[in-house]
């Protein structure tokens, strides 16, 4: 089979039309490194600072706990979002089908499921396919880094509902609109 021909409108600009950064900056970097650095300046997505008092907040989600997005990726159905709560609690069973990681930044969690208990510091990576029960101690705060879809299940394991990128945004898009604030559009890439 013949490759399929490039076409020029998904030719890239050659790399000398690209705007190069100024010699003068004292940098050590050779043209080949500016170029390429120029080419990263035209085509990446831009750094991302998210001031957690004054670009999002927390809003009510389940019980006692409440979410804080902080990034969502549109393209690839990842999520950041806080995660906390001033009283014990149960999320409920569920399943991801993307990974999930998580830092804890104050209190304590874990799963019903399994027999170690995240603390301040303590970084957790979920594999896709695995269902638990999460449960959060007075006062824990974390962040999750969620890829892809959550399935709630009930006790039988049958599906109850599934949330993902979009379900979690919409959730802080209507607190917004019912709160009368308007909502961080820098959130999303």
């Amino acid at each position: 089979m013949a490759p399929s021909p490039i076409t020029p409108d998904l030719v890239p600009e050659p790399v000398s039309k690209l705007p190069q950064r100024p010699k003068e900056d004292g940098s050590t970097l050779n043209e080949h490194e500016r170029s390429e650095l120029a080419f990263v300046d035209q085509y990446s997505a831009p750094d991302v600072y998210i001031n957690e008092k004054n670009d999002t907040l927390w809003f009510p989600w389940i019980g006692p706990i409440e979410l804080k997005p902080m990034r969502m990726e549109n393209r690839t159905g990842t999520f950041v979002v806080g995660l906390r709560s001033k009283v014990a609690a149960s999320l409920g069973k569920h399943r991801h089908r993307g990974t999930v990681t998580a830092i804890t930044m104050s209190g304590e969690w874990g799963y019903k499921e399994y027999d170690w208990v995240a603390r301040p510091g303590d970084w957790v990576c979920e594999n896709p396919g695995v269902i638990h029960t999460l449960s959060v101690e007075d006062n824990t705060d974390i962040v999750f880094t969620v890829s892809g879809s959550i399935e709630f299940l009930n006790d039988d394991d049958s599906l109850k509902f599934t949330l993902d990128i979009f379900s979690f945004a919409k959730m802080y898009y209507d607190h917004c609109k019912e709160k009368g604030i308007k909502p961080n559009n820098a959130l999303w890439h």
